[in-house]
């Protein structure tokens, strides 16, 4: 669900990319932050493992500027495809307001 915080009028939404095990969504997320000019986008955050595979989730906050007198923020984030990760998938899609499925 989208936060809004009334007094600073602010919107933050979590968008989760979520598919297969090496389906591209980190890619997709390091491909955005690529484009995206810094001073609009956070860092590209992961904690991924050994073998560079995510472990539990990416995250990269976008600014998406003004709409209405309303500061747009966005968090893209990605989740672990692995199956033995199910658990984590389902915690990161609790707070999801959209999600994108992707898949190679």
């Amino acid at each position: 669900m989208a936060l809004i915080d009334l007094p600073a009028r602010t919107v933050r939404i979590r968008i989760v990319y979520y598919g297969p095990a090496f389906g591209g969504k980190t890619t997709n997320l390091r491909q955005i932050a690529a484009r995206v000019p810094p001073h609009a986008r956070g860092d590209l955050a992961s904690l991924v493992g050994d073998d560079d595979r995510t472990v539990f989730q990416d995250d990269l906050t976008l600014d998406l500027g003004e709409v209405g007198g309303w500061q747009m923020h966005a968090v893209l984030s990605s989740v672990p495809g692995q199956p033995r990760f199910e658990r984590t998938r389902i915690a990161v899609l609790q707070g999801a307001d959209g999600v994108v499925f992707v898949a190679d």
